[in-house]
This record gives C-alpha cells, sequence and structure tokens, in this order.
C-alpha cells in the first residue's frame, strides 16, 4: 500500500521527482544528493494528499548542517496543504556548507495516516566568488580576476573597478546608491551600525544616497550629513564613472530649488526650498546630503546655509492672525485654478478642505503650542492644497495612516477632527515632547534631526513642508523672515543636554536631549546669570526652561 507521495522540487528549473513509501518500509529513504544550491533557496515538498497541518512540525520536518545542529526553517503550506515549502534560515544558508533535510513518519495525511519511512536529503551551498571586474561608462562590466574572498578582491581593486558577487556589485571606489524594494516591503531601513541591528530611520525605494563604503555584508552610505547602514538586497550601487544624472541643487530669482532626480524610475522632479544662499551662483549645480552643506561637481566644499523654516522649532507662533490666514489660503487657491494645468485644482477655492481653516489653526497654535503655519503647510503639502482624493473623500488633509506599504483609508468626520488626530495622537503624543517614541527634535528637519527622522519615508518631505512655509510667507509679505526667532542647536555629544527650571543645577531638570543637533528657539541669551540662556520649552507644561549656553552653537543663515 503507498500514500503520501512526497515530491522534493530539486532545483529552481522545476525538476521534480516523485518518491514513493511504502507501509512495510523500515529504513529511512536518502535522496540523491544536489551540489550548488543558492543560499537564499526554499525548499517545496509537494504530497499526493494534503498533510494534517498539525503533525507539520521543526521535529518532524527539519533541516540540519553538517555539525547535525538544527536550522529554525520557517514553514509554510500552499496548494490545498498539499505543497509544504522550507524557507531559507534568516541569514540564509552558508556558502560550502552541506545541510541535510529530514521528513520523519510523525507526517500525516487529513485521514490519519502517517508515513511509514522518513526521508533524508543532503545538499550543498554553492561556494560564493568574488570577481574583480573593469567598469564601463554605459555600466557594462568584464571580468579581470575571480577570488574566494570578498577581502581580497576588494583589496586588488582599482580605480574604474568593482566587486561583484553573483553578478551584482557589491564594492566599488565611489559613486551613488539607488535604494529598492526588497523582501516585501518598499522601505529601506537606515541602520547606526554595521550588523544591522540598530534602526534609526527609514527612507522609501528609488532613493538616491551618496556612497561612502561597502563589503559583503552591507552598504554604508550618507544621508543628511549622517553615515548609516543598509542591505544590499535594498541597494543597487552605481560607479561613479556610470553615473549621468543625480540629483541637485541650483538657485533662480532668489531661491534655493532642489532637482531630485530617481535612478529606477529615470526621472525628475524639482521643488522650491527657501532663500538663495548668497555663495551660490545662478546656473551652477551644487550637492548636499542635508540641504545645508554644499559641495561642487569635484566635491569640494563651497558653503554652509541652513534653512529658517526648515529648523523653526513647532513650538514657535507664526506672527499672521487667523484672518491673514484665511485670505492666503482663498488667494493661493485661486492662483492654482487660474495658472495651474493640473486638473486636479478645478473649483479649488470652492471645494478645497483648507479653506476657512484659519480659525481652528490659530485656536490649536494657542491651546496645544504647534505652530498654526507648520499645520497649514504641512496640510497643503500632502493634500495637494485640500484636494487630494484622501482630503476630499475623508478629511484627511495630513495623509495620517496612510503608510507606504499599507495606505490605510482611515476616514474623520470633519477636518477639524482630523487636525486634533494630527496634534495629539501624533505630534503631541510621540514627536515633540523630547520623552516622546519618535523624538528628535521639534521642526520640520531632515532625516538626522526632527520630525522627518521618523514622521516620513521621503528623505525630503521637511524640506517640502519648509518650502511650503516659505512660499506662504513670501506671499503674505515675508513678516516671518523678516522678523526671525533666534535658533540653537545642541552641539554637545557625550552627554546629554538637560534644559532646567532655572539658570542654576539646584533643581530637578524637566527633560533632556541626548544627542547633537536639537533646535530650540533663544528667548533671551544675556542673562546675568550668562553662560545661561532662556529657550522656549519643548515639553507642554513648561513654557520658558534654561540651559547652559556652552552646549548651545547659534544657527546662522
Amino acid at each position: 500500500m503507498k500514500f503520501l507521495k512526497p515530491l522534493i522540487a530539486t532545483s529552481l528549473a522545476a525538476l521534480v521527482v516523485m518518491i514513493s513509501f511504502s507501509l512495510n518500509a523500515g529504513a529511512a529513504t536518502v535522496w540523491p544528493h544536489v551540489d550548488n544550491v543558492e543560499p537564499t533557496k526554499t525548499w517545496k515538498i509537494s504530497f499526493n494528499k494534503p498533510v494534517d497541518r498539525k503533525t507539520v512540525t521543526n521535529k518532524s520536518i527539519y533541516i540540519t548542517d553538517s555539525k547535525g545542529i538544527k536550522l529554525s526553517n520557517v514553514i509554510t503550506f500552499s496548494n490545498s496543504d498539499e505543497t509544504v515549502q522550507i524557507l531559507p534560515p534568516s541569514g540564509n544558508y552558508r556558502a560550502g556548507e552541506t545541510y541535510t533535510i529530514h521528513i520523519t513518519p510523525a507526517v500525516e495525511n487529513r485521514d490519519g495516516k502517517a508515513l511509514k519511512e522518513g526521508v533524508t536529503k543532503t545538499f550543498t551551498i554553492e561556494k560564493v566568488t568574488y570577481d574583480l571586474a573593469n567598469v564601463q561608462t554605459d555600466g557594462t562590466v568584464s571580468i579581470v580576476r575571480k577570488f574566494t574572498s570578498f577581502e581580497e578582491a576588494a583589496s586588488q581593486m582599482t580605480q574604474n573597478q568593482a566587486v561583484l558577487k553573483s553578478g551584482m556589485i557589491v564594492h566599488m571606489p565611489s559613486g551613488l546608491v539607488s535604494t529598492k524594494s526588497a523582501n516585501g516591503s518598499s522601505l529601506t531601513i537606515l541602520h547606526s551600525d554595521k550588523l544591522l541591528k540598530k534602526e534609526v530611520t527609514y527612507v522609501a525605494a528609488d532613493t538616491e544616497l551618496l556612497y561612502v563604503n561597502s563589503t559583503d555584508a552591507y552598504v554604508e552610505v550618507e544621508l543628511a550629513g549622517v553615515n548609516y547602514y543598509i542591505t544590499h538586497d535594498n541597494s543597487r550601487l552605481l560607479p561613479g564613472q556610470t553615473v549621468k544624472k543625480r540629483s541637485y541643487y541650483y538657485t533662480a530669482n532668489g531661491s534655493l530649488f532642489h532637482s531630485i532626480y530617481s535612478h529606477n524610475a529615470g526621472s525628475t522632479g524639482v521643488y522650491e526650498v527657501g532663500l538663495a544662499p548668497r555663495f551660490m551662483q545662478d546656473g551652477v549645480h551644487y550637492y548636499s546630503t542635508d540641504g545645508s552643506r554644499f559641495t561642487n561637481a569635484a566635491g569640494q566644499q563651497v558653503g554652509t546655509a541652513h534653512q529658517y523654516f526648515q529648523y523653526l522649532p513647532m513650538r514657535s507662533k507664526t506672527q499672521y492672525t487667523a484672518e491673514e490666514l484665511d485670505a492666503y489660503i482663498l488667494a493661493r487657491l485661486r492662483q492654482l485654478e487660474q495658472n495651474s494645468s493640473t486638473a486636479i485644482y478645478k473649483d479649488a477655492s470652492v471645494k478645497s478642505k483648507l479653506i476657512g481653516l484659519g480659525a481652528e489653526l490659530k485656536r490649536v497654535e494657542k491651546e496645544y503650542h504647534v505652530n498654526a503655519l507648520h499645520i497649514l503647510a504641512l496640510a497643503q503639502n500632502e493634500s495637494q492644497y485640500g484636494m487630494s482624493a484622501y482630503a476630499q473623500k475623508y478629511n484627511n488633509i495630513f495623509g495620517l495612516y496612510v503608510t507606504d506599504d499599507n495606505p490605510s483609508k482611515k476616514e474623520f468626520t470633519t477636518v477639524n477632527h482630523n487636525i486634533e488626530e494630527l496634534v495629539n495622537v501624533f505630534l503631541n503624543r510621540n514627536y515633540l515632547p523630547p520623552t516622546g517614541g519618535y523624538a528628535n527634535g521639534t521642526n520640520f528637519g531632515n532625516k538626522a534631526v526632527g520630525v522627518n527622522v521618523k514622521y516620513a519615508s521621503d528623505p525630503y518631505w521637511g524640506a517640502k513642508n519648509a518650502g511650503h512655509m516659505y512660499r506662504i510667507d513670501r506671499m503674505m509679505g515675508g513678516r516671518e523672515l523678516a522678523n526671525q526667532a533666534k535658533i540653537g542647536l545642541t552641539n554637545i555629544n557625550e552627554i546629554s543636554l538637560k534644559f532646567r527650571r532655572d539658570p542654576s543645577t539646584s533643581q530637578q531638570y524637566a527633560y533632556s536631549y541626548p544627542k547633537s543637533g536639537m533646535p530650540m528657539i533663544i528667548l533671551d541669551d544675556q542673562l546675568k546669570e550668562a553662560p545661561w540662556i532662556k529657550v522656549r520649552s519643548d515639553y507642554v507644561p513648561y513654557d520658558e526652561l534654561f540651559v547652559h549656553g556652552s552646549y548651545v552653537g547659534r544657527l546662522e543663515w
């Protein structure tokens, strides 16, 4: 009598061989060995009848290495439970190692009939080789020499060469990195450590990053002036000689613009950042990973200029009234109606969800200590001036709960309810308080400091919001830029900077910031208790606090 005929797929070429089991067989069936198996191999075991899932465990079907150590493979089911899949272990199989698949008689079908004899099958993972190759300007490669270790291949690399693993570039002298989707997610996680264990932030697919270094285990990149580490699965390495287009900054009509190039899509998008730095010249391309420190095409530093609205803390107050904000909103919507070629802005001055929000924005500013101008700029950026589908259908002018991989269609009863959710569930709970789970500063910022670190996958989300604030202020007469708040940045690295209730260390501190670069509004830096300075509190119960001035640097524009 024969039953439960397992079929083990032995290669990606769909080579499937049937094994029959006899109730009277004694010893386990040994299936032929397979060499050169990919380290990411998923084994598929097919049966002629559905298996009983309860009998498929890590004791009845499992894989061991050459030392007999059992691996922690994940097992899944498909084809109405007639197929059992053994996924590769975390980190994949080791190169050159030999493993054994064990299918024991404990596996039963749904009728309760078990295998009389077990099955074992050995397989050896292919040995990894690293190719040293010449890289042409058109991206084509020609292999010069093969190595058995990454370190040896990398040590022999010269200019215009690269190290390849399985046909993919894993190391190069210099260039760019374009992120890509992997493992079912469009996000690329940026880590602070080479072991890729400490997650700091994330970016969307097709984000351009500056290449710093790499091994066969990680890629080191720079973003927002900080070095991070990402996986090769999320990386497309672009050697410098192959890069024909890239992102850059330029100036025109007194403003700074950022041209963003998407290397995978081959498309370009531009947004207005803010005031043009004094050291820049129109018609010249400049490069920066943080929007503040700029280099020329040769990589030489040419100057530093921070954008005021990108660093202005949300705990500030706008100088504009509710009536002025309402007047601006209508005027801007009418401009979009008349001048934009985008159909979405048709009848914007009548349909936009931003109309009449001035009083509500100022109320929130007063009660919850979040600048009305920041909220309006965020709404403009996220909702296409209140005309997006999410804004129109769901009263969601901030894209709340609309994540990259799981965009929710959460509906709000009113736009005011949506504003309350943003301020009280997101900002004042997690982002703005120094003790919040996502606290990195109260400014829009970038991927190193500010709300942008944990809020959006777009690394330039903070700069784009700040650009909206810049244009709002410009259209309303420029009072914000003409009467700028004093902004300082923490400059301490070794210890947490403590903010206190009086200019001394006599009382318990209110809160601390453990990292440098945190922005704050300086209210008074001429105290008699110098070098102490008075600053606006990022923690709502306090309005003003004090901090030792030697740990704060004045931000210059």
